[in-house]
Protein backbone atom coordinates (compact mmCIF):
# COMPACT_ATOMS: atom_id res chain seq x y z
CA UNK A 1 0.00 0.00 0.00
CA UNK A 2 1.33 3.42 -0.93
CA UNK A 3 2.19 5.85 1.83
CA UNK A 4 -0.49 8.43 2.60
CA UNK A 5 0.41 11.89 1.30
CA UNK A 6 0.39 14.55 4.00
CA UNK A 7 1.03 18.29 4.08
CA UNK A 8 1.85 19.66 7.54
CA UNK A 9 0.56 23.20 8.08
CA UNK A 10 2.21 24.34 11.27
CA UNK A 11 3.61 27.13 13.47
CA UNK A 12 6.61 25.54 15.24
CA UNK A 13 8.52 27.61 17.77
CA UNK A 14 10.32 24.92 19.79
CA UNK A 15 13.15 26.41 21.80
CA UNK A 16 11.71 29.92 21.79
CA UNK A 17 11.02 31.43 25.20
CA UNK A 18 7.62 30.47 26.63
CA UNK A 19 6.58 28.79 23.37
CA UNK A 20 5.12 25.30 23.13
CA UNK A 21 7.07 22.34 21.75
CA UNK A 22 4.11 20.39 20.39
CA UNK A 23 4.35 21.30 16.69
CA UNK A 24 7.87 19.89 16.51
CA UNK A 25 6.81 16.73 18.33
CA UNK A 26 3.97 16.20 15.85
CA UNK A 27 6.26 16.78 12.86
CA UNK A 28 8.88 14.35 14.15
CA UNK A 29 6.20 11.75 14.81
CA UNK A 30 4.93 11.74 11.21
CA UNK A 31 8.42 12.00 9.71
CA UNK A 32 9.42 8.89 11.66
CA UNK A 33 6.91 6.81 9.66
CA UNK A 34 7.91 7.15 5.98
CA UNK A 35 6.45 3.80 4.98
CA UNK A 36 3.01 5.01 6.07
CA UNK A 37 3.16 8.78 5.55
CA UNK A 38 4.72 10.63 2.67
CA UNK A 39 5.13 14.14 3.98
CA UNK A 40 5.19 16.06 0.70
CA UNK A 41 5.79 19.50 2.20
CA UNK A 42 5.47 21.82 5.17
CA UNK A 43 3.60 25.13 5.11
CA UNK A 44 4.55 27.36 8.04
CA UNK A 45 2.14 29.99 9.31
CA UNK A 46 2.31 32.72 11.96
CA UNK A 47 1.07 31.76 15.41
CA UNK A 48 3.40 30.55 18.14
CA UNK A 49 5.98 32.94 16.68
CA UNK A 50 6.32 35.31 13.71
CA UNK A 51 6.37 33.64 10.29
CA UNK A 52 10.13 34.08 9.83
CA UNK A 53 10.73 32.14 13.05
CA UNK A 54 8.20 29.37 12.36
CA UNK A 55 9.73 28.90 8.90
CA UNK A 56 13.25 28.56 10.34
CA UNK A 57 11.99 26.15 12.98
CA UNK A 58 10.19 24.02 10.39
CA UNK A 59 13.44 23.74 8.44
CA UNK A 60 15.30 22.91 11.64
CA UNK A 61 12.93 20.06 12.51
CA UNK A 62 13.23 18.66 8.99
CA UNK A 63 17.03 18.59 9.36
CA UNK A 64 16.70 16.79 12.69
CA UNK A 65 14.47 14.21 11.02
CA UNK A 66 17.00 13.73 8.22
CA UNK A 67 14.64 15.28 5.65
CA UNK A 68 16.13 18.66 4.68
CA UNK A 69 15.07 17.87 1.11
CA UNK A 70 11.38 18.42 1.86
CA UNK A 71 9.97 21.71 0.57
CA UNK A 72 9.01 24.42 3.04
CA UNK A 73 6.56 27.00 1.68
CA UNK A 74 5.98 29.98 4.00
CA UNK A 75 2.44 31.24 4.31
CA UNK A 76 0.54 33.98 6.10
CA UNK A 77 2.31 36.31 8.51
CA UNK A 78 -0.96 37.50 10.10
CA UNK A 79 -4.70 36.98 9.97
CA UNK A 80 -4.92 40.04 7.74
CA UNK A 81 -3.53 37.90 4.93
CA UNK A 82 -6.56 35.61 4.85
CA UNK A 83 -7.57 35.34 1.19
CA UNK A 84 -4.21 36.63 -0.05
CA UNK A 85 -2.32 33.92 -2.00
CA UNK A 86 1.03 32.86 -0.54
CA UNK A 87 3.61 30.22 -1.33
CA UNK A 88 1.88 28.02 1.27
CA UNK A 89 -1.68 28.40 -0.01
CA UNK A 90 -0.58 27.89 -3.61
CA UNK A 91 1.40 24.77 -2.70
CA UNK A 92 -1.57 23.39 -0.77
CA UNK A 93 -3.94 23.98 -3.69
CA UNK A 94 -1.56 22.74 -6.39
CA UNK A 95 -0.60 19.56 -4.54
CA UNK A 96 -4.21 18.68 -3.81
CA UNK A 97 -5.20 19.41 -7.42
CA UNK A 98 -2.43 17.17 -8.74
CA UNK A 99 -3.42 14.34 -6.36
CA UNK A 100 -7.22 14.55 -6.05
CA UNK A 101 -8.57 12.58 -3.12
CA UNK A 102 -5.09 11.52 -2.02
CA UNK A 103 -3.72 14.35 0.15
CA UNK A 104 -4.43 14.87 3.84
CA UNK A 105 -3.70 18.23 5.43
CA UNK A 106 -2.62 18.19 9.06
CA UNK A 107 -3.40 21.73 10.23
CA UNK A 108 -1.82 22.38 13.63
CA UNK A 109 -1.52 26.17 13.62
CA UNK A 110 -3.84 29.07 12.84
CA UNK A 111 -5.86 28.16 9.76
CA UNK A 112 -5.00 31.14 7.54
CA UNK A 113 -2.99 29.15 4.97
CA UNK A 114 -5.57 26.38 4.61
CA UNK A 115 -8.58 28.69 4.50
CA UNK A 116 -6.85 30.87 1.90
CA UNK A 117 -6.30 27.83 -0.32
CA UNK A 118 -10.03 27.15 -0.10
CA UNK A 119 -11.04 30.76 -0.69
CA UNK A 120 -8.79 31.31 -3.70
CA UNK A 121 -9.12 27.90 -5.36
CA UNK A 122 -12.69 26.64 -5.84
CA UNK A 123 -11.69 23.00 -6.21
CA UNK A 124 -9.51 22.72 -3.12
CA UNK A 125 -12.07 21.44 -0.65
CA UNK A 126 -13.60 19.08 -3.17
CA UNK A 127 -10.27 17.44 -3.94
CA UNK A 128 -8.60 17.21 -0.52
CA UNK A 129 -8.87 13.79 1.14
CA UNK A 130 -9.39 15.28 4.59
CA UNK A 131 -8.23 18.14 6.81
CA UNK A 132 -7.27 17.13 10.34
CA UNK A 133 -7.21 20.18 12.61
CA UNK A 134 -5.99 20.77 16.12
CA UNK A 135 -8.18 23.63 17.23
CA UNK A 136 -11.22 24.88 19.09
CA UNK A 137 -12.66 24.06 22.49
CA UNK A 138 -16.12 23.05 23.63
CA UNK A 139 -15.61 23.22 27.39
CA UNK A 140 -11.90 22.86 28.09
CA UNK A 141 -9.74 25.88 28.78
CA UNK A 142 -6.61 27.11 30.48
CA UNK A 143 -8.34 27.89 33.75
CA UNK A 144 -8.50 31.62 32.98
CA UNK A 145 -11.62 33.44 34.23
CA UNK A 146 -13.92 35.19 31.75
CA UNK A 147 -12.18 33.84 28.63
CA UNK A 148 -12.86 30.11 28.80
CA UNK A 149 -13.14 28.20 26.65
CA UNK A 150 -10.13 29.70 24.89
CA UNK A 151 -8.12 27.94 22.20
CA UNK A 152 -5.07 29.52 20.61
CA UNK A 153 -5.14 28.27 17.00
CA UNK A 154 -8.75 29.24 16.31
CA UNK A 155 -8.50 32.49 18.25
CA UNK A 156 -5.52 33.69 16.16
CA UNK A 157 -7.70 33.73 13.01
CA UNK A 158 -11.39 33.44 13.78
CA UNK A 159 -12.45 34.09 10.17
CA UNK A 160 -10.23 31.27 8.91
CA UNK A 161 -11.57 28.91 11.56
CA UNK A 162 -15.14 29.77 10.57
CA UNK A 163 -14.35 29.15 6.89
CA UNK A 164 -12.85 25.76 7.68
CA UNK A 165 -15.79 24.67 9.84
CA UNK A 166 -18.12 25.53 6.94
CA UNK A 167 -15.93 23.90 4.27
CA UNK A 168 -17.44 21.17 2.05
CA UNK A 169 -14.87 18.49 2.83
CA UNK A 170 -14.10 15.84 5.42
CA UNK A 171 -12.90 17.65 8.53
CA UNK A 172 -11.60 16.15 11.77
CA UNK A 173 -11.57 18.69 14.61
CA UNK A 174 -9.27 17.64 17.45
CA UNK A 175 -10.33 20.04 20.18
CA UNK A 176 -8.73 21.01 23.46
CA UNK A 177 -11.33 18.82 25.16
CA UNK A 178 -9.83 15.60 23.87
CA UNK A 179 -6.25 16.89 23.98
CA UNK A 180 -6.39 17.64 27.70
CA UNK A 181 -7.01 13.93 28.33
CA UNK A 182 -3.32 13.40 27.42
CA UNK A 183 -0.52 14.70 29.66
CA UNK A 184 3.16 14.35 28.78
CA UNK A 185 4.94 13.67 32.09
CA UNK A 186 8.37 12.87 33.47
CA UNK A 187 7.75 9.26 32.41
CA UNK A 188 7.73 10.25 28.75
CA UNK A 189 10.72 12.56 29.17
CA UNK A 190 12.73 9.78 30.82
CA UNK A 191 11.87 7.49 27.91
CA UNK A 192 13.19 10.08 25.44
CA UNK A 193 16.31 10.68 27.54
CA UNK A 194 17.07 6.95 27.37
CA UNK A 195 17.03 6.93 23.56
CA UNK A 196 20.14 7.43 21.48
CA UNK A 197 19.17 9.11 18.22
CA UNK A 198 19.16 12.67 16.82
CA UNK A 199 15.43 13.22 17.22
CA UNK A 200 15.45 12.15 20.87
CA UNK A 201 18.53 14.26 21.58
CA UNK A 202 16.90 17.30 20.00
CA UNK A 203 13.66 16.82 21.93
CA UNK A 204 15.50 16.24 25.20
CA UNK A 205 17.09 19.67 24.88
CA UNK A 206 13.73 21.44 24.76
CA UNK A 207 11.16 19.15 26.38
CA UNK A 208 12.89 19.11 29.75
CA UNK A 209 12.64 22.90 30.34
CA UNK A 210 9.12 22.97 28.90
CA UNK A 211 8.06 20.26 31.34
CA UNK A 212 9.65 22.22 34.19
CA UNK A 213 7.88 25.43 33.16
CA UNK A 214 4.50 23.69 32.97
CA UNK A 215 4.98 22.34 36.47
CA UNK A 216 4.84 25.96 37.68
CA UNK A 217 1.85 26.98 35.57
CA UNK A 218 -1.64 27.05 37.19
CA UNK A 219 -3.26 24.89 34.51
CA UNK A 220 -6.21 22.51 35.05
CA UNK A 221 -4.03 19.53 34.09
CA UNK A 222 -1.28 18.46 36.46
CA UNK A 223 1.99 16.57 36.29
CA UNK A 224 3.17 17.72 32.88
CA UNK A 225 2.09 19.42 29.68
CA UNK A 226 -0.52 18.68 27.03
CA UNK A 227 1.17 17.71 23.72
CA UNK A 228 -1.66 19.28 21.70
CA UNK A 229 -0.58 18.76 18.12
CA UNK A 230 0.71 15.26 18.76
CA UNK A 231 -2.85 14.12 19.44
CA UNK A 232 -3.95 15.28 15.97
CA UNK A 233 -0.91 13.68 14.33
CA UNK A 234 -1.48 10.33 16.04
CA UNK A 235 -5.11 10.42 14.92
CA UNK A 236 -3.87 10.04 11.33
CA UNK A 237 -2.34 6.67 12.12
CA UNK A 238 -4.37 5.39 15.06
CA UNK A 239 -7.96 6.65 14.79
CA UNK A 240 -9.01 3.52 16.66
CA UNK A 241 -7.55 5.02 19.85
CA UNK A 242 -10.39 7.57 19.79
CA UNK A 243 -14.12 7.48 20.34
CA UNK A 244 -15.65 9.97 17.94
CA UNK A 245 -18.92 11.42 16.71
CA UNK A 246 -20.08 13.21 13.59
CA UNK A 247 -21.50 16.55 14.65
CA UNK A 248 -22.08 20.07 13.46
CA UNK A 249 -19.77 22.63 15.02
CA UNK A 250 -19.75 26.40 14.95
CA UNK A 251 -17.83 29.12 16.73
CA UNK A 252 -19.51 30.18 19.92
CA UNK A 253 -21.05 33.62 19.35
CA UNK A 254 -20.22 36.51 21.59
CA UNK A 255 -18.40 39.77 21.89
CA UNK A 256 -15.07 38.08 22.55
CA UNK A 257 -14.24 35.29 20.10
CA UNK A 258 -11.75 33.01 21.81
CA UNK A 259 -11.98 29.85 19.72
CA UNK A 260 -14.82 28.40 21.75
CA UNK A 261 -17.14 26.01 19.92
CA UNK A 262 -20.67 24.77 20.30
CA UNK A 263 -22.54 21.88 18.73
CA UNK A 264 -24.96 22.65 15.94
CA UNK A 265 -27.86 20.28 15.35
CA UNK A 266 -28.71 19.42 11.76
CA UNK A 267 -25.58 20.94 10.25
CA UNK A 268 -25.29 20.45 6.51
CA UNK A 269 -21.53 20.00 6.76
CA UNK A 270 -20.75 18.12 9.97
CA UNK A 271 -17.28 17.44 11.34
CA UNK A 272 -15.70 14.34 12.80
CA UNK A 273 -15.20 15.13 16.50
CA UNK A 274 -12.89 12.85 18.52
CA UNK A 275 -14.34 12.91 22.04
CA UNK A 276 -12.21 10.53 24.10
CA UNK A 277 -8.78 8.97 23.64
CA UNK A 278 -6.83 6.14 25.24
CA UNK A 279 -4.03 8.39 26.48
CA UNK A 280 -1.44 5.82 27.64
CA UNK A 281 -1.54 4.06 24.28
CA UNK A 282 -1.27 7.36 22.42
CA UNK A 283 1.81 8.38 24.39
CA UNK A 284 3.43 4.98 23.81
CA UNK A 285 2.65 5.30 20.10
CA UNK A 286 4.50 8.63 20.03
CA UNK A 287 7.48 7.27 21.95
CA UNK A 288 7.75 4.23 19.68
CA UNK A 289 7.94 6.53 16.65
CA UNK A 290 10.72 8.66 18.18
CA UNK A 291 12.60 5.50 19.16
CA UNK A 292 12.54 4.37 15.53
CA UNK A 293 14.91 7.14 14.41
CA UNK A 294 18.44 6.00 13.71
CA UNK A 295 21.68 7.87 14.36
CA UNK A 296 22.42 10.36 11.59
CA UNK A 297 24.17 13.66 11.07
CA UNK A 298 21.64 16.46 11.44
CA UNK A 299 23.57 19.67 11.05
CA UNK A 300 21.68 21.23 13.96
Amino acid sequence: MAARKVIIDTDPAIGSAFRDVDDALAMLYLLALPEEFEVVGVTPVFGNAPLAKTTLKAEEVLRVAGRPDLPVHPGASSKRELGKPSAASEFLAATVSENPGAVTVLAIGPLTNVATAGLVHDGFYGQVESIVVMGGALEAGYGLPFVSPLEFNFMKDIAAARALLDAPCRKVIVTMDVCTQVVFTRRELDAILSMSNPAAGYLSRYVKPWLRLNALAPTPWKGGFVPWDVIAAVYLRRPGLFEEAEVGLRLRPGRFMTGGLERLDGAARPCVLPETVRAPELLDEFLDAIYSYRTATTGV
